[in-house]
């Protein structure tokens, strides 16, 4: 049996030097696809404020990239604007190849670009289906295709799914559902792949969160909840998690700079659901069959009380056997 030495191995440390603080992004250079509005702002301006400079796609409004394009400017980085539409494989392929150009390397790339879609399987046009999966599905696969040419060795490759293709089932979403499905296998084929190249390949799968689209997406998932206002939505929304909030896109981007970062070195092949634990509420609400709950709120605004009594306790049972599973 070979004796212990003081010798040192190559396995010994992880890439990079450990003086850093790892969180920094300084001297990064990232590229986020549809930055200019939602949560692919927030994560451009947070990677900005962390120190990387920020390539922003963006398909159809200039003015709002330009924003956030000065946005990061102001917070001390360097950003530039660059128009391209992810459902064009030609246009990914451009938009890469204009990226390192700015500033001579790729070390960070976000998939962010993405369309909702809700309907019953019955009434899905060949049309519908072939513009959410253009988009969220083949539009990622090539993004993630060209990211694997231009990334840098030890980059970085954050991918967008969505809590949706993790659950069970969710009515009137299984295009969605499934667009966002794939995403999860591609991490994990992805990851091995990359490999080549010292590549970390995750993605993230948010919850509800609160952009422009937030309002009329929530009303899907509440039962009657086309009779809601929108503070009645907020309210509604925040009992979906036990923490009493609703997702924000800052909750997204931070989980994405962590994997950007130092600290997401080893983190590899993962999708990683960020909705405040509140899947499960998700699901109850998914599965009762109250067609027009009455909502009353406390002052505090620190939970729901729902006045339809039967659906109030046939969502206690439901959990308390989910809690058990």
């Amino acid at each position: 049996m070979p004796s212990a030495t003081n010798q040192t191995s190559k396995y010994d440390a992880i890439p990079g030097p450990l003086g850093l603080a790892s969180a920094s992004l300084e001297g990064k250079v990232a590229l986020v696809t549809g930055a200019g509005r939602g949560i692919g702002r927030e994560m451009a301006l947070e990677l900005g404020r962390r120190g990387a400079k920020v390539i922003v796609n963006y398909a159809n409004s200039t003015q709002s990239a330009e924003e956030v394009v000065q946005a990061i400017k102001k917070s001390g980085s360097d950003a530039v604007a660059i128009k391209a539409n992810v459902s064009d494989v030609d246009q990914i392929v451009q938009l890469f190849d204009q990226a390192v150009k700015v500033w001579g390397k790729l070390n960070i790339v976000c998939s962010n670009s993405g369309v909702v879609s809700f309907g019953h399987v019955k009434d899905v046009t060949p049309e519908e289906f072939d513009r959410v999966f253009t988009i969220n599905t083949r539009g990622q696969f090539f993004v993630a295709r060209e990211a694997h040419k231009h990334l840098e060795v030890g980059g970085r490759l954050i991918l967008m799914g969505s809590i949706t293709g993790q659950a069970k089932g969710v009515p009137k979403h299984a295009v969605y559902s499934g667009s966002k499905g794939a995403i999860e296998t591609f991490v994990r084929c992805m990851a091995v792949d990359f490999g080549d190249k010292k590549i970390t390949v995750n993605a993230i799968a948010p919850g509800g969160i609160k952009t422009d689209m937030y309002q009329a997406v929530c009303r899907e998932y509440i039962p009657g909840g086309d009779k809601l206002s929108d503070p009645e939505v907020d309210e509604y929304a925040a009992t979906w998690s036990p923490l009493g909030r609703v997702g924000l896109p800052i909750d997204i981007a931070r989980v994405v700079c962590f994997l950007a970062s130092q600290d997401g070195e080893w983190v590899n092949g993962k999708v990683i659901g960020i909705d405040g634990h509140a899947m499960i509420w998700e699901a109850i609400v998914s599965q009762m069959q109250c067609t027009s709950p009455q909502l009353a709120f406390n002052r505090e605004n620190t939970y729901t009380t729902i006045i339809d009594w039967n659906y109030y306790w046939y969502s206690m049972v439901l959990l308390m056997v989910v809690r058990r599973l």
